[in-house]
């Protein structure tokens, strides 16, 4: 059974529970129902911190930090995202599976399981370590989550309106498929060391300043091939000339052909230039067919998908304690401005966001790397909770 954790002073009714989490937590504490605060705490996700030196050198001891309990004496601690504490550069937040291993029970001296300590959402469970058979037996009822989370999660106490929530939101494609907050400058995005792994083998990053390299490249643009954004610059200046020529990928292509010609391009360029021209038409008849594209649309930039992941690097960076808060802020705000300055609207940034990723990656077998767009797609475009429902594109 747990015990509620007194409230910190001035926190009472006032309180604002940061994500559906920690309302769900406070509820069933309210309620005295035990066994659904376990089960809502397991099914969230959890994390506890570790020292950082010790993480980094892959010391796979048991190295909690601990706190004391209600009785004075030292505790585990698992946070929910939304409760994670102040951001220190000596500690980790690390992903943690409840219910503890006995493994992880070191120490004669350390007592019971703290939750969110200093929250209303927070409880204290002295018995968390002889429970641990009927956790996971509760844990059999969890929804399981599968690598691909594809959800909507709302910091209710983080940025909502103006500038750097308008810039988060251009991140919300990969925030909504990876199930994190969409609107938070926060201590971990995944995890501190799932953090660390994705900018080492996806990107080649380990340190400050191949981070500060790789965003420069992602706001200009720089990251994915140049080719596609010629062609859909001298698609737009044809379609502005002549109404209703971007229906015809011929005259498209002719154009291109004239065009990189007369600069001297050589036959076999501009027949790899003619092939993806047919590769994103064939792209834009999906789109319209899955509603990314209204049914005369076509995509004016393939910018958007540097500029959101642009947002979602800068948040690994400071995860993964490459970047501070602040410049992260800076790359958000200035993704937001970026796009604000090639589209004009939610729609068209998310197609242009989605023919970036599927002609960088998906080779037209509109497999993972195009579900995994479509999906957020769909639930940032539907769902009335969505920011790109609540907060104008334009400003």
């Amino acid at each position: 059974m747990g015990m509620p954790i007194r409230n910190v002073p001035g926190q009472g009714p006032a309180w604002v529970p940061p994500t559906d989490v920690e309302r769900a937590l406070f509820d069933a504490r309210a309620r005295g129902d035990w066994d659904a605060y376990i089960m809502v705490l397991m099914g969230a996700g959890t994390f506890s911190y570790k020292p950082k030196d010790l993480v980094d050198r892959r010391k796979l001891v048991v190295n909690w930090l601990t706190e004391k309990n209600p009785e004075g004496k030292d505790s585990l601690v698992v946070y929910t995202r939304g409760e994670l504490p102040r951001r220190r550069h000596d500690a980790v937040a690390c992903a943690v599976s409840l219910p503890f291993p006995p493994e992880e029970w070191w120490g004669s001296e350390l007592q019971g399981l703290l939750v969110n300590p200093g929250s209303p959402s927070g409880a204290y469970f002295p018995d968390a370590k002889r429970s641990r058979r009927h956790w996971k037996s509760l844990k059999k009822n969890v929804p399981k989550k599968g690598h691909d989370a594809d959800q909507l999660l709302t910091k209710y106490t983080g940025a909502l309106h103006g500038p750097v929530a308008h810039g988060l939101a251009c991140g919300a494609h990969l925030a909504v498929h990876n199930g994190v907050i969409w609107n938070e400058i926060g201590d971990v995005y995944l995890n501190y060391q799932d953090d660390v792994e994705t900018l080492r083998e996806a990107w080649g990053v380990t340190d400050r300043s191949n981070w500060q390299v790789q965003v420069m490249a992602l706001l200009e643009g720089r990251n994915s091939p140049s080719e596609p954004e010629l062609l859909l610059r001298l698609r737009d200046e044809l379609a502005r000339q002549y109404p209703g020529s971007h229906r015809d990928p011929s005259v498209w292509q002719q154009a291109a052909a004239d065009a990189f010609a007369q600069q001297g391009l050589g036959q076999e360029g501009i027949a790899f230039l003619i092939g993806l021209i047919g590769k994103i038409s064939r792209y834009e008849e999906r789109f319209r067919a899955d509603g990314i594209l209204p049914p005369d649309g076509y995509v004016t930039s393939a910018f958007g998908y540097d500029f959101g992941r642009a947002v979602n690097f800068a948040r690994w960076g400071l995860s993964a304690r490459l970047a501070e808060p602040a410049e992260v802020e800076q790359v958000v705000i200035k993704a937001g401005e970026l796009a604000r300055q090639v589209y004009r609207t939610w729609e068209e940034y998310s197609a242009g966001y989605i023919l970036g990723r599927v002609l960088r990656f998906d080779e037209e077998s509109f497999g993972h790397m195009y579900d995994s767009a479509l999906t957020p797609h769909r639930v940032l475009t539907r769902d009335p909770a969505s920011p790109w429902r609540n907060i104008p594109f334009t400003g």
